[in-house]
């Protein structure tokens, strides 16, 4: 998936309800309650946070090529897409933006500085500069090393024929698993950079970048699928163990114990607007949700059926029509109604 392909995937999911910049909040993976209520809304998970480090003048730049090509209609208010937009055909990605939440940097990191060590131990080479500063990494990997009995050379091999495996399993195509490859760095042998991938490739730095994600989701979902005996444990405090944020986990607890949402507001010293950004959260996550504390059952389905009548999930339209419902009210009816499809 190139960059511009990401925005576009994006934009059709929220054609003509969202902002132009909501695209770019949903990839960096903000964590407002606007962004997390849309990834449940428009089905929008695979794409949180996939480029956390994303540049606001590198997306204007390609959002404006997507109006040059044709595939944006000018429309200050929302996002609006041509036709030739509407019927682009994209290709399923392998991201998983929302399980991850970044940890494939965590994963290539543990990846990167194993490799090294067993590239330079294959060698009687005991001195080398880490790849990977972090000490954090740096300590985790000595500790898995040495439970694997990393020198000898038999664990090296089986290392590397279980890498070897799950990337020729994992879904993604050959470039995709050369700019991984790449990034690797051996005994007289150093990664590329990003700028030299790209030049190699003739992409841009951003299409190699998410490139690079989708190969390491894919990747990483190989590897729990086939659980190798090896490369399992670099999956270690990887997989989350939870759907929700760590704030909303918070909220839930307490609203587990019997507290209102006002007095969770009250205990935790926030906003009733955040705790309500949480029990939204909870909505989209749960399928148990109980939503009758916060919302009786007919107003709940007048707003499921206004939403439908408008065909939008834009708060303020259905508000107009239903004002004796909140804000809040609709973005819950929403979450609840966008889980089950």
């Amino acid at each position: 998936m190139l960059f511009s392909e990401l925005i576009l995937v994006i934009m059709k999911a929220v054609n003509r309800q969202r902002t132009i910049s909501s695209p770019y909040h949903l990839i960096k993976g903000k964590k407002s309650g606007q962004t997390i209520q849309d990834i449940g809304y428009f089905g929008l998970y695979p794409y949180f946070g996939v480029l956390p480090k994303l540049d606001k003048k590198a997306y204007d730049q390609a959002v404006q090529r997507l109006f040059s090509e044709g595939y944006l209609l000018v429309n200050e208010q929302v996002v609006d897409l041509s036709q030739k937009a509407l019927e682009s055909d994209i290709a399923a990605s392998p991201l998983n933006g929302w399980k991850y939440r970044g940890k494939e940097n965590l994963f290539f990191n543990r990846l990167s500085l194993i490799v090294q060590t067993f590239s330079h131990t294959s060698q009687q080479i005991k001195i080398f500069d880490p790849i990977v500063s972090n000490e954090d990494v740096q300590s985790w990997v000595k500790k898995y090393l040495k439970r694997i009995g990393f020198r000898d050379l038999a664990v090296a091999r089986a290392f590397k024929e279980e890498l070897l495996i799950t990337l020729t399993e994992t879904e993604i195509s050959e470039t995709h698993k050369m700019i991984v490859m790449e990034r690797l760095t051996g005994s007289g042998l150093s990664g590329l950079t990003w700028r030299q991938i790209a030049d190699s490739k003739n992409l841009s730095l951003l299409d190699v970048q998410l490139m690079a994600v989708e190969a390491l989701h894919g990747w990483m979902a190989a590897i729990e699928r086939s659980k190798p005996p090896l490369l399992i444990g670099l999956m270690d405090g990887i997989i989350q163990q939870s759907s929700l944020t760590e704030t909303a986990q918070r909220t839930e607890k307490l609203f587990g114990q019997g507290f209102s949402l006002e007095q969770i507001a009250s205990l935790r010293q926030l906003k009733t607007s955040t705790i309500e950004d949480h029990f939204v959260e909870l909505a989209m996550n749960d399928p148990h949700f109980n939503y009758m504390p916060f919302i009786n059952p007919t107003l709940y389905k007048a707003i499921i059926a206004e939403g439908r009548r408008q065909e939008t999930k834009r708060l303020r339209e259905i508000k107009e029509h239903l004002p004796e419902a909140s804000y809040f009210q609709i973005r819950l009816a929403l979450a609840i109604r966008g889980k089950q499809g």
